[in-house]
């Protein structure tokens, strides 16, 4: 079976078989058939389970005894049975020629000797036949075919990130964080201890899927780390890859080890891989989103130039030091653009970069003032700090909700306009999204990415040229 034939049929199967589902809403394999259903996947459905005949249905799904007794094909099996049945399962999928399988079930490398024997027995017996995913993992989720084979019901409506997660819990908890950022996770897979299906696998298939525009991972340990590390290189020349990389200390390593049996290596050396191989590292899950957003919606710099408009000196300052802190500049502007900018904001304003508006009340001077930054020739990116939802609502407290609401749109309706006149990165802080997020989801709704600090917006704008030093040097294809 090839590779790329059985993960079509992960993710996307025409027929799933659950293996130990069951109609007890409090175990594994009742919530997997329910996330099934709830996700709206449109193929078949075959729960399997030796008591079919007292169960009946499932979710008005037909319990089938065994695999061989499902009447039609099955693309995809997902296994929820334990450790030891597992192998016998095996030899039922190969009869049936299942194409692609998630083993869910743990016990297997992560528990020792007895656990090693039950690895060497499932990988001998997929040979050949079919790929997995897992053992020890959390499953697998497709927005292209709205299957959810998960805990939990989780199909993003539509996105272009895909998500290789060793961590299964956390996995889904970062899954769920990235929707509420507004990043759609496309592909999710939590790949558990990675006996069959490896990471630079599942790499290199969404680098060849057209809905991929990211790829995002969560390691603990690499295995057949060289081979990762050939992948990333190529991949990385077409789309970027973020990683998070955990177990940097010793104690974390002890923990990964015990966790999925992943070795999680030097430190230093997944660091400098990273970099030859143009992987962006991520210190955490906040940074790895707001990289994953910057790099979706935003334009790569084409030098490292960067202007900054502000209605307040501190946050400027904030700003380009963080930027400097990105081997970033912050030029002064010119004195035809200087003397242009004046004619606009205060007297007591500042027109050199960073452009201070400072506390103005006229909201349409925002996009003015940027858009007479954005055309100069030299400048290669712009940070500005947005007006929000908070700050519209403080200039304005007597104005009723919904005048106040379309104040907002029209105003940050103005804002993209100015910002997609130019082909340069764009980048916006609003302080408060998080608390009041409508003005941010305007603005990420037409792809103009939001941060809540200066030091978030001017780390992406480092990943942002950085990735363009990187694609200048290798050669993008």
């Amino acid at each position: 079976m090839e590779t790329k034939e059985s993960l079509n049929a992960i993710f996307n199967p025409k027929s799933v078989a659950l293996i130990g589902a069951t109609a007890d809403t409090s175990k594994w394999g009742y919530m997997f058939v329910n996330a099934v259903k709830v996700g709206g996947y449109q193929g078949q459905v075959y729960p399997v389970n030796p008591k079919a005949a007292e169960i009946g249905t499932i979710l008005d799904y037909k319990v089938y005894p065994t695999l061989s007794a499902v009447p039609g094909d099955v693309d995809c099996a997902i296994i929820l049975v334990p450790a030891k049945i597992v192998p016998s399962v095996f030899d039922e999928m190969a009869v049936k020629n299942v194409k692609g399988a998630v083993v869910i079930t743990s016990g297997f490398g992560e528990t020792g000797e007895e656990g090693a024997k039950l690895i060497a027995s499932v990988k001998e017996k997929a040979q050949g036949k079919f790929r997995f995913v897992g053992p020890n993992c959390m499953g697998v989720s497709s927005s292209e075919s709205k299957f959810s084979a998960l805990m939990v019901p989780l199909v993003s409506k539509e996105g272009e990130v895909a998500f290789i997660s060793q961590s299964g819990g956390y996995g889904l908890q970062l899954f769920l964080r990235a929707n509420a950022l507004g990043v759609g996770i496309s592909k999710f897979v939590s790949s558990g201890n990675e006996t069959d299906l490896k990471g630079w696998e599942y790499c290199n298939h969404f680098a060849e899927d057209p809905t991929t525009k990211v790829l995002c991972m969560y390691i603990e340990g690499l295995k057949e780390g060289r081979k990762w590390f050939e992948a990333a290189k190529q991949i990385t020349k077409k789309k970027p890859i973020v990683a998070i990389k955990v177990g940097v200390t010793e104690a974390g390593s002890k923990a990964a080890a015990s966790h999925t049996g992943s070795i999680a290596g030097s430190d230093k050396v997944y660091d400098a891989a990273f970099k030859q191989a143009g992987v962006i590292r991520a210190g955490d899950a906040a940074e790895m989103f707001d990289y994953v957003k910057g790099l979706l919606y935003s334009p790569l710099p084409n030098g490292p130039n960067i202007a900054i408009v502000s209605n307040s000196g501190g946050v400027a300052v904030e700003t380009a030091d963080r930027l400097i802190n990105n081997n970033l500049k912050v030029p002064t502007l010119s004195d035809a653009a200087q003397t242009e900018i004046k004619q606009v904001i205060p007297a007591f304003g500042n027109a050199k970069n960073p452009v201070d508006l400072t506390a103005n009340l006229d909201v349409w001077k925002l996009g003015q003032v940027a858009e007479m930054v954005l055309k100069q020739p030299e400048i290669d990116g712009l940070i500005t700090i947005g007006l929000g939802t908070a700050m519209v609502k403080a200039m304005f407290p007597d104005v009723d909700a919904e005048t106040l609401t379309g104040l907002i749109k029209m105003i940050d309706t103005n804002l993209i306009t100015t910002y997609k006149k130019y082909p340069k990165p764009t980048l916006v802080i609003e302080p408060s999204a998080d608390v009041e997020p409508e003005s941010a989801k305007i603005l990420e709704a037409a792809r103009v990415p939001v941060y809540t600090t200066p030091e978030r917006a001017a780390d992406v704008m480092g990943v942002l040229y950085r990735r363009k030093l990187y694609l200048d040097k290798v050669g993008s294809t």
